[in-house]
């Protein structure tokens, strides 16, 4: 069957069927606001003359992106924040339209979620003989480093049509940080928090991926900047160092050189960690890094309680232990450690938590608290019927109502008279902010 020409695959990601499918799918009350200050409501009050602006604009390839606003994101003392760059409303409907024509035009690279990245990992680990080894390397600033050039070039391999090819660059030159009136441009790197970025760092190693993720005599997993190979021992030096060399020659990617603690050879037994989980033999772990700074997180809510905010603190504690479903999305430390088999784990931060309440005079509400152990077989074996885990989609207005004024005491009976709609917004808006907190608790958990 005769595929379907790029152009062709273009303009009707950006018909105004297509850009109103995006906006209804993909923008809320709560999506962020970028250097116009323009926000959903306004957008959506404007809706007809927006769409219309997009797909004018989008089609013969002339459409401009406002600079992005930055959002810094600290990941430790000894590491530079992360950059994240965040766009207009009607950028961020404009770059989605095109991360959907980048998915039909490269449908194999489609970026994977962490999940089965690690699943195919545990097997590789499974597998694995006394004769085999395990290296990691690390690739250094792997979306800051993206060579626009080289870039360009994959893109030009599928995409005949040039207002497409247009449009991307033209997203990838925006500057993040900066103003109109500067003109400067971004001349290396995908920007990060973009809907098409992982795509488009996905297009820009396709090759690599598919050379070493086809080889019978290696199992070879990348996800982002991190690279897992297991190989024969004899063999892993010399294919970690082939893969350095052609991310060198041909991406312009540097690793960090192997020994430095990002980048390592591991024998038959040797504990490997990758992408926050723990390998040690069959056993399944987390990194002592991740475990702490759960921790961290829940001690933070428990040295804060008080006679008077106790129920609000243990309800947040147990969000913390079980995570839950917002918008159709899981989020939470559980969800993303879901595959571990070290159940020693979860019981030692059960214990933790137990140990911490007795110390500050409080062991009666640990009965309330919810537990790991449970929360873990629940979400691995039970995920579509459990009710342990907060399912916020599903919450009544009685239940939106009382979560409320559980997190917000002062509001207590304010918002009785208000109309389901505006409910909803207010609770929806209240657990983001609390779910942002839990994905700080997974935040560099990669690194």
């Amino acid at each position: 069957m005769r595929r379907p020409s790029s152009k062709s695959v273009f303009e009707s990601c950006f018909s105004q069927e297509a850009v109103r499918e995006v906006v209804a799918t993909r923008l809320t009350e709560h999506t962020a606001r970028g250097v116009d200050g323009v926000g959903y409501g306004t957008f959506i009050a404007n809706l007809d003359q927006n769409v219309e602006t997009i797909c004018s604009k989008a089609v013969p390839g002339e459409y401009c992106f406002s600079p992005y606003r930055q959002k810094l994101i600290l990941k430790g003392a000894a590491s530079f924040p992360r950059i994240v760059s965040i766009p207009t409303i009607r950028d961020r409907v404009t770059l989605r339209c095109l991360n959907n024509f980048l998915c039909l035009v490269f449908g194999d690279c489609k970026p994977p979620h962490a999940h089965p990245v690690v699943t195919d990992a545990i097997k590789s680990f499974e597998r694995a003989t006394p004769n085999d080894s395990f290296v990691k390397l690390d690739v250094k600033g792997f979306y800051d480093n993206i060579n626009h050039r080289t870039m360009e070039r994959q893109l030009r391999k599928r995409i005949k049509h040039e207002p497409a090819i247009s449009l991307i660059l033209r997203a990838l030159a925006t500057p993040t940080g900066a103003t109109v009136q500067e003109g400067r441009k971004n001349t290396l790197g995908v920007p990060q928090g973009l809907s098409m970025s992982n795509i488009l760092a996905s297009i820009y190693m396709l090759e690599i991926d598919t050379k070493y993720g086809s080889r019978l005599d290696i199992d070879y997993h990348r996800y982002v900047d991190d690279i897992l190979i297991r190989a024969p021992s004899s063999e892993i030096a010399p294919v970690a160092s082939q893969i350095a060399k052609a991310l060198k020659r041909t991406r312009k990617l540097t690793v960090h050189p192997l020994g430095s603690g990002k980048s390592a050879i591991h024998p038959f037994g040797e504990s490997v960690s990758y992408l926050g989980y723990k390998f040690d033999g069959s056993v399944v772990s987390v990194r002592e890094a991740s475990i702490k700074k759960m921790m961290t997180s829940l001690m933070r809510i428990l040295a804060g309680m008080n006679d008077a905010n106790a129920l609000k603190s243990i309800w947040r504690l147990n969000l913390r232990i079980s995570g839950c479903r917002i918008q159709g999305s899981n989020v939470g430390w559980l969800f993303y450690f879901s595959q571990i088999n070290d159940y020693q784990i979860l019981f030692r931060l059960d214990k933790q938590i137990k140990a911490r309440l007795s110390a500050l005079g409080r062991s009666a509400l640990y009965s309330q608290c919810k537990r790991f152990i449970k929360a873990h077989r629940e979400i691995k074996f039970n995920h579509v019927n459990t009710d342990y885990v907060f399912d916020f989609d599903q919450f009544t207005r009685a239940q939106m109502l009382s979560a409320i004024y559980l997190i917000k005491p002062g509001a207590e009976g304010k918002l009785d008279n208000r109309t389901d709609a505006e409910v909803k917004a207010i609770f929806f808006k209240t657990m983001y902010r609390e779910a942002r907190e839990m994905e700080r608790d997974t935040l560099g958990a990669f690194s």
